[in-house]
C-alpha cells in the first residue's frame, strides 16, 4: 500500500510541481518514471528554504542530482568540495536543467555577485543560466527588456528580443561570462559577446510592429490573432528566456 504524501503533485510535460499548505511558492523537479512514485509518496518539508525529506537523504536538489548523475558521483564531488548550485538562485527550482556542481567558494562568490546582480537588473536584462542534460552543454539566455539594437551585415539596425549563448566548457567560465555581461552592460549600456567563452549564439529579432499611440501604453497587442508583449513601457517584462534543448556545438 502506497503511503500518502502531505504534498500536492502535478506533472506538466517533464516538470513536476510540488506544493504544500503553508508554502509561499511551488517547488519544481524533473519528471522521470523510475523515481516518480518514490518522490510523490513521501512528504517534502522546507528546511532553511530548501525542499527536504530526511528518509530520501535530505534536500530535493541533492536527491535529483543522485538520480541523474548517480550516488557515487554526488558523493565523490561532495568530498572534493563541490556543492549543488541552483543556477537561477531559486532553491525551490530543483529541475535538472537548473542544477550543477560548483566548488563551494565559487558558489559563495556567485551568490554574492551574479545572483544579486541578475535579480537587480532583471527588468533591464533578464539573464538566466541553464544546463541541457541531454547534451552536457550550458546556455546563457538574455531577455531584452531594454531596447537593445544591433546591426546586420547590410548595416541595417534591428531590435533584439532575446540572445542565447551556447557553452561547451567548464561551468565556472559560464558564470564568469554572465557576470561580465551584466557588469559591462551596467557600465556602458552595451556588451560584446566577441570575447566570451561561448561556442555558438542565436539572436532573436523583435517583431517589427507599428503601434498606435494607444497601443504603445498597453501590455499586449494582437496582430492576426497572435498576442505580442509590448516591452519597454513598464507594463510588461520578460522574466526569463527558456533554453533550447538539444542545441549542440557547431562541428569544427
Amino acid at each position: 500500500m502506497l503511503r500518502k504524501s502531505k504534498n500536492k503533485f502535478d506533472i506538466h510535460g517533464d516538470t513536476i510541481s510540488i506544493m504544500r499548505e503553508g508554502w509561499e511558492q511551488m517547488a519544481f523537479a524533473t519528471y522521470r518514471e523510475d523515481y516518480y512514485e518514490e518522490l510523490f509518496t513521501h512528504t517534502w518539508t522546507l528546511s532553511k528554504g530548501y525542499p527536504t525529506n530526511v528518509a530520501l537523504g535530505g534536500s530535493l536538489h541533492r536527491y535529483m542530482m543522485a538520480k541523474w548523475y548517480g550516488d557515487d558521483v554526488l558523493r565523490d564531488l561532495t568530498e572534493k568540495g563541490y556543492v549543488v548550485d541552483h543556477m537561477n538562485n531559486n532553491h525551490m527550482d530543483c529541475r535538472i536543467s537548473n542544477l550543477e556542481f560548483l566548488k563551494h567558494n565559487r558558489n559563495v562568490a556567485k551568490g554574492q555577485y551574479l545572483d544579486k546582480e541578475a535579480k537587480r537588473m532583471r527588468y533591464r536584462l533578464a539573464l538566466s543560466l541553464f544546463k541541457d542534460f541531454s547534451t552536457g552543454c550550458y546556455q546563457i539566455t538574455i531577455g531584452c527588456n531594454d531596447h537593445i539594437i544591433s546591426m546586420d551585415s547590410k548595416g541595417q539596425e534591428y531590435h533584439i528580443n532575446a540572445i542565447k549563448l551556447l557553452y561547451n566548457c567548464d561551468y565556472s567560465l559560464v558564470v564568469l561570462d554572465a557576470e561580465a555581461i551584466l557588469t559591462e552592460y551596467e557600465a556602458a549600456g552595451k556588451f560584446s559577446i566577441a570575447n566570451l567563452h561561448c561556442c555558438d549564439r542565436r539572436i532573436e529579432e523583435a517583431v517589427d510592429i507599428k503601434l498606435t499611440d494607444e497601443e504603445k501604453n498597453q501590455a499586449v497587442v494582437i496582430r492576426g490573432g497572435v498576442h505580442y508583449l509590448v516591452i519597454g513601457n513598464g507594463k510588461t517584462f520578460l522574466n526569463s528566456i527558456h533554453y533550447e534543448k538539444g542545441w549542440l556545438p557547431p562541428e569544427k
